[in-house]
């Protein structure tokens, strides 16, 4: 939270105007930072805020909070009420409240102050009751400074605001939303969502259709795509479509939704400005295309494939890195496919006799790492490109040499990709691919030949988790 951003809400506290979304803002930012509740408290003068309160009539905050705030003591420790009142509530909003309500909020703040924080926070969840309550989103993977965990749930209206790191939110849908902090998301339904600010690729693989990103300045619908936003402070709205094509349905379009196609990119300042035609360019939005693969980190000579070279893996050059490919998702193989490693350890050729089956039903997410040189470029022959892949699930299975790779290709590889004019597949009898004992982790070292080297991961699906849907 900026410093501007924490005058603000402070000032509209001692004011007695604070709306509900702000009262869930500063509940974050006392989560967040021990020493900014006890601020808070010093700076502002608290008690003097809380008596002022008692004789409020606002229309901003419930009257529950109100009737709680006039039978408060400030003078009077009320830890044990706070404990009774928490371990009264049914078990998930107890755990909903605890969340908000962290121990370094109680240690910190004045007891009045956790009264007040606890009775509004409550009486948020018992506004919200009222609505639609269900899950209609969850989060499938997040960087640990991002402050979530894979599994968080999130119901309808339920606000995310995420301050730095990246975080993938799987929508009910099966629509994939991954954002990068700071940045501040809505959940407005179990295909739709409002973003206040921030960037976000989105992907909405297979059949899913119809995902709608509201912005301040913006509707936007897929038409089974993968796009990015960038919605500025200001609400102006950026879009690039990676994939496919949407829909913009905002309320400037008198004539009718506006559709574009992979490659157009358009930027719109206000709601009633129709959208302008920019370059397109997905530079900024790479961070969140890998990560909404579920590619924590990649290290060394490789580089995640653009959304045009995903197209067009045998194509697609570069003399410099590994690419790797994102492939088709939740892929289910039965017990007996098989590939070629299937547990930790050093794996290089040849390979006869050393063929492995998967032991268990599993859907699998594939991933195709390639090195492919740019023709008529200098390649020196004993130049060898090293790299590791983090993955944020376990790795089911490698396939490493050319038949099993032309077998999988029509289970595993993207809709009309044609590697029949790969004359050479799989490693070369010098490189070597090693997987990490925790299976999380593929370590390569790939020395340049001639052909092209291409190695098959396959990845846990989300959908094995449960409570996750295909």
């Amino acid at each position: 939270m900026t410093e501007l951003r924490r005058q603000q809400l402070l000032e509209r506290f001692l004011d007695e105007m604070l709306t509900e979304d702000e009262c869930g803002e500063l509940i974050d930012w006392f989560d967040e930072s021990p020493s900014a509740l006890s601020e808070f408290a010093d700076e502002l003068r608290l008690v003097n805020a809380l008596s002022a309160m008692h004789v409020a009539e606002t229309s901003q905050i419930s009257g529950a909070v109100l009737d709680s705030l006039r039978s408060v003591n400030p003078t009077v420790d009320i830890s044990q009420r706070v404990r009774r009142q928490l371990e009264s509530r049914p078990a998930s909003t107890r755990a909903t409240t605890t969340r908000v309500l962290s121990l370094g909020v109680r240690q910190a703040l004045s007891a009045a102050a956790v009264f007040l924080v606890v009775v509004i926070s409550m009486s948020m969840l018992r506004q919200r009751s009222s609505k639609d309550r269900s899950v209609a989103a969850t989060v499938l993977r997040a960087n640990s400074s991002s402050g979530f965990t894979r599994g968080d749930a999130f119901r309808i209206e339920d606000g995310i605001r995420i301050e730095q790191g990246r975080v993938v939110i799987g929508f009910l849908s099966g629509a994939k939303l991954a954002v990068e902090g700071p940045a501040e998301v809505i959940v407005a339904g179990n295909n739709r969502a409002r973003m206040k600010h921030g960037l976000a690729t989105i992907r909405v693989p297979g059949k899913v259709k119809g995902f709608t990103l509201d912005t301040p300045s913006e509707q936007v619908v897929d038409l089974g795509t993968s796009f990015g936003v960038a919605v500025a402070n200001d609400g102006a709205t950026s879009i690039a479509v990676f994939e496919g094509e949407i829909e913009l349905r905002g309320q400037q379009h008198v004539a009718g939704p506006q559709r574009l196609v992979a490659g157009t990119s358009v930027r719109v300042e206000h709601s009633d400005e129709f959208p302008r035609d920019i370059p397109h360019s997905i530079h900024r939005y790479l961070g969140t295309w890998q990560v909404s693969f579920g590619v924590n980190d990649l290290v060394g000579d490789v580089r995640v494939a653009t959304p045009t070279e995903r197209q067009s893996p045998g194509q697609a050059m570069d003399r410099d890195s590994l690419l790797l490919f994102p492939e088709r998702e939740s892929v289910p193989l039965k017990q007996g496919y098989v590939v070629d490693a299937t547990e930790p350890g050093d794996y290089r050729r040849p390979f006869r006799r050393r063929t492995k089956k998967i032991a268990r039903d599993v859907r699998v997410d594939s991933f195709l790492l390639q090195f492919n040189p740019v023709r008529n470029q200098n390649v020196l022959a004993d130049q060898t490109f090293r790299g590791e892949l983090h993955f944020d699930r376990p790795i089911v299975a490698m396939i490493l040499q050319k038949d099993l790779l032309d077998a999988s290709d029509s289970l595993l590889a993207l809709p009309d990709v044609d590697f029949s004019d790969i004359y050479r597949r799989g490693i070369n009898a010098t490189d070597v691919v090693t997987l990490s004992p925790d299976r999380s982790v593929m370590h390569v070292a790939l020395q340049v030949a001639n052909g092209v080297d291409q190695i098959r991961v396959l990845v846990e699906s989300d959908t094995n988790t449960p409570g996750i849907r295909e």
